[in-house]
């Protein structure tokens, strides 16, 4: 033995540091799961079940199979450890574009077996080797002592550090740090606390030399990681971004994608957010020009930029004139007079405002985002400042950075108009967003006349969808209700001779608008709690790119009024209904 002896806290000091460890794992590959497949309550409660669950498994089998030299048996578990935790997201990267592949090619079974069977078998391994590792250092630490067993002691360090790991995670790692780093911080610290049991407390007849030469390696190999973590945190950006792309070229794709263009990523509190440049453009470029003069009006404008939250798509700098026109000015047209008063809630973008601003009657605009990190960009980004044409420093404008829910509970003031611009509800997190409780509290806050209206991600493809929203919103209290979804013709003249010259048919031209025009189709709701008789205006000097007359017809056109409430359907904070992706869907970039 070395000089060095195993006193009671340094198993203790151990401890601490290595459920910190294996908790940290198990959050890494839950938000890894939560963050490809959507349904973060979901991931989250299946990783700690069957987190624990192996760690019984492996409790048993320590105990079935004792070990006379429990430090050989320890360096053996941390080194599988930190090499399980370090892997452990790079895996799930790799196995999620694996099965989006699958996916893609007809064989959509096979990629949920790669893909959450990958995450499964990693939550439970990871589990069985901590079951293995406690055990082995409550021995040891009983060993450590002559007048008592530490048995509790060593329990409650471990207790702790997960405590430590729990907080952490969430406060002070995800939000300045990768996953993948995260993990490899991680795995460091098993790897170190294995060396050290290797040089100091291992008999010398029992350490031959090749036991230096797995830890080694891996300590080696999370060292290289550690040092390459940006461009390793950019490849795998690139990677989810433009994997399909890449797909033709297997060394391309899994070991360089040079050929990819880079993304701009920034990390708040609260998301991860990224600015994606597609060279190749999307799907509606080729007539996209025939249906919007946004680029003929302004040739500066950024073209082909995306905006993606945690992932998750949000807008494209070619046609986002699509979404923000139909929600910004068909309420206020169907109203008949321009709202004073505005409160927005979400579009840190600034996209939204830079439509309401273009009103001179709108006196003042509350505007609530959660993220600063967001919204700055938005004021300083020369892509995102572009698109917004700078509306987020309009006078009119006052912010309050904080929660919606929080903001519009504890609102005082009355307000004309209010618009919720959040993410689409995919997962639990978000639906609240969308719930009951949130549009009573915005019902209270609207003046006698005033109206609210919210983008409806999925009511233009799904009854379902449009029966949880409105159903919701008459749950809320609002007595008018009224979902509109925004159209353009299927058929536009010019479009329909660009695409015969190109050499296409009429039959296929026509196919092909009729496709466009169906994927530019938007559900939105605005919800009032008295109808105003007023006919709709729509004011000429307002400049827009898209929503014209022959437009405005075709979105209003047969809009009606919501059938009673639908009690079962109901999106509550405590009962959610809404998200939109199964358990077992993939997340997709695009």
């Amino acid at each position: 033995m070395s000089n060095l002896t195993a006193t009671p806290r340094i198993i203790y000091a151990a401890t601490l540091i290595l459920a910190a460890c294996s908790l940290l794992y198990e959050l890494l590959i839950a938000q890894a799961l939560a963050t490809f497949a959507a349904n973060t309550v979901t991931w989250y409660s299946v990783t700690v079940g069957l987190y624990l669950a192996g760690m019984g498994l492996g409790a048993l089998l320590h105990e079935r199979h004792p070990s006379t030299n429990l430090w050989a048996r320890f360096f053996r578990v941390e080194l599988a450890l930190s090499a399980a935790g370090a892997i452990a997201v790079p895996l799930l990267h790799l196995c999620h574009t694996g099965g989006l592949l699958f996916d893609v090619n007809g064989l959509p079974l096979l990629g949920q077996i790669l893909f959450f069977g990958a995450g499964l078998l990693l939550i439970i391994s990871i589990g069985l080797l901590t079951g293995f590792e406690l055990p082995i250092l409550i021995d040891l630490a009983n060993a450590s002592s002559n007048k008592m067993r530490l048995t509790n002691r060593v329990l409650a360090s471990d207790y702790a550090g997960s405590l430590l790991a729990g907080l952490a995670f969430p406060l002070m790692l995800v939000p300045n740090l990768s996953l993948i780093t995260i993990g490899l911080i991680a795995a460091s610290l098993n790897i170190a606390l294995a060396t050290l049991a290797l040089r100091a407390f291992i008999p010398n007849h029992r350490q031959p030399g090749l036991r230096f030469v797995p830890s080694g390696l891996l300590a080696l190999t999370i060292t290289l990681g550690l040092y390459f973590s940006t461009p390793v945190d950019r490849y795998f950006s690139k990677l989810y971004y433009f994997y399909l792309g890449q797909s033709d070229d297997l060394g391309q794709l899994f070991f360089s994608m040079d050929n990819a263009e880079d993304v701009f990523r920034a990390r708040s509190p609260y998301q991860k957010i990224d600015l994606v440049y597609n060279e190749r453009g999307f799907g509606t470029d080729l007539i996209n020009g025939f249906y919007s003069n946004k680029f003929s009006d302004n040739p500066q404008q950024p073209r082909n930029y995306a905006l993606f939250l945690n992932g998750d798509f949000q807008l494209a700098s070619n046609y986002e004139e699509h979404y923000h026109e139909f929600f910004a000015h068909i309420p206020i047209i169907t109203n008949g007079a321009v709202p004073t008063n505005v409160l927005v809630m979400g579009g840190g973008d600034g996209l939204l405002l830079r439509e309401l601003v273009k009103y001179p009657e709108i006196k003042n605009i509350t505007h609530v985002d959660l993220d600063r990190t967001l919204v700055e960009l938005a004021e300083t980004h020369q892509v995102l400042s572009s698109m917004n044409e700078g509306a987020l420093n309009d006078p009119r404008i006052t912010r309050h950075f904080d929660d919606a829910y929080r903001f519009i509970r504890n609102a005082t003031n009355s307000y004309d108009a209010i618009y919720l611009d959040f993410p689409a509800p995919k997962d639990y997190n978000l639906s609240k967003l969308y719930s009951r409780e949130i549009y009573h509290f915005t019902r209270q806050r609207l003046a006698s006349n005033g109206f609210m209206t919210l983008d409806a991600p999925g009511l233009q493809h799904s009854a379902e969808m449009r029966e949880i929203y409105t159903s919701t919103l008459a749950a809320a209290g609002f007595n008018f209700v009224t979902p509109y979804i925004s159209k353009i013709e299927n058929v536009n003249e010019a479009a329909l001779e660009f695409l015969r010259a190109s050499g296409l048919s009429n039959e296929e031209a026509r196919k092909l608008m009729a496709s466009q025009a169906a994927s530019m189709r938007l559900g939105f709701i605005t919800a009032r709690d008295s109808w105003l008789d007023r006919p709709i205006y729509r004011d000429p000097k307002i400049e827009l790119h898209v929503l014209n007359d022959e437009r405005l017809f075709l979105t209003l056109n047969k809009v009606q009024f919501v059938p009673p409430t639908n009690p079962e359907r109901v999106n509550s904070i405590f009962r959610p209904v809404l998200q939109s992706m199964d358990i077992w869907d993939f997340r997709e970039a695009w």
